[in-house]
C-alpha cells in the first residue's frame, strides 16, 4: 500500500511539472547571422577546373537570393609564390584558364574587395585514381513500385603512407547531382576498397561521370559539417569551420582530381 501510495504522489508531482512546464514562455535568442562575404573556392590538377566564387550570405529569416560579388581582387600563389590573376569570369565567378595546380604543394588564395581582406591556405594531396566505376541495377523493392534503383561502386585503392580524405561528387550528361559524399581512410588504409553511391536518378543511355577529389583535412571537416545541414551559410549555429582568415565564410581547397564515365546500359 504504501508504495502504491507513493507512486500516485510521485505521478501527481510529474504532472504539477509538466503543467507548469507548459505555461513557461521560454525567451530563445537566436542568432541572425549578419550578411558576410561568401568565399567558394578550389584549385584543382585539371585544367579549367580551377575557381573562386563570391557572393554575399543572408540573415537567418531573409527570403532573399545570394548576391554575387564582383569587382573584386582574386589572386592564387602557387608553391613557388607566382601569383596568378583570377578574372571576373561572369558575375561572381573568377577563373584563370592558364592555371593549373599540381600535387604535393601549397597554394594560398588573396581576395579583396569591398576594404575586406581574405587569405587562405590549402596543400594539394597526391591524387589517388578511380580503378572503375560498378553500375548495380536492382528493383525498388521496399516501394514497389516497379522502377529500377541504380547505385554506383566506386572502385579505388587507399595508398598506405598517409591519411587521405576525399569528395566523391556525380554528373549526369555534364550535370552535378546536388549533393556530395566525403570519407577518410580511417577504416580502410592502404587497402582497395570502393565507396557506395546510392539513390541517383538515372536513365538508359545516360552518361554518369565520377569525380574523386583528394582533399586536406580542413576542407573534409568543413564538407563533412556542411554535409549535415541542408541550408549552408544561412544558419548560424552549426556554420563549419572555415579555413578562410579575415572576415567571411566559406572554404578555399586544392584538390587532386581524376573522373571516369560510365553509359547507363538499355534494359
Amino acid at each position: 500500500m504504501m508504495r502504491s501510495m507513493t507512486y500516485k504522489i510521485g505521478a501527481i508531482i510529474l504532472l504539477l511539472f509538466a503543467f507548469a512546464s507548459c505555461e513557461k514562455v521560454i525567451d530563445l535568442e537566436l542568432n541572425q547571422t549578419e550578411e558576410m562575404l561568401v568565399v567558394d573556392a578550389l584549385v584543382s590538377n585539371q585544367p579549367n577546373q580551377s575557381v573562386v566564387r563570391l557572393s554575399k550570405s543572408i540573415s537567418l529569416f531573409s527570403d532573399q537570393q545570394y548576391q554575387k560579388v564582383s569587382n573584386a581582387n582574386v589572386v592564387v600563389k602557387n608553391p613557388e609564390g607566382v601569383s596568378f590573376l583570377f578574372q571576373e569570369a561572369e558575375e561572381g565567378v573568377y577563373r584563370n584558364e592558364a592555371f593549373v595546380g599540381y600535387e604535393g604543394g601549397e597554394y594560398k588564395l588573396e581576395v579583396d574587395w569591398d576594404e575586406i581582406s581574405v587569405s587562405a591556405r590549402s596543400a594539394m594531396p597526391q591524387l589517388v585514381s578511380i580503378d572503375s566505376v560498378e553500375l548495380v541495377i536492382s528493383d525498388r523493392v521496399f516501394l514497389n513500385d516497379g522502377e529500377t534503383a541504380y547505385s554506383l561502386k566506386v572502385h579505388f585503392a587507399d595508398p598506405v603512407d598517409q591519411t587521405n580524405y576525399y569528395r566523391f561528387d556525380v554528373f549526369r550528361n555534364d550535370s552535378l547531382y546536388n549533393g556530395f559524399i566525403v570519407s577518410n581512410d580511417l577504416f580502410f588504409n592502404g587497402i582497395s576498397t570502393y565507396q557506395f553511391i546510392m539513390g541517383l536518378e538515372m536513365q538508359p543511355l545516360d552518361t554518369i561521370t565520377v569525380q574523386i577529389s583528394s582533399i586536406d583535412e580542413a576542407n573534409y571537416s568543413y564538407f563533412l559539417v556542411l554535409s549535415q545541414s541542408d541550408s549552408p551559410f544561412i544558419i548560424a549555429p552549426g556554420n563549419p569551420v572555415s579555413n578562410l582568415q579575415g572576415d567571411a565564410i566559406g572554404y578555399f581547397g586544392a584538390y587532386a582530381q581524376e573522373c571516369k564515365s560510365i553509359v547507363i546500359p538499355q534494359p
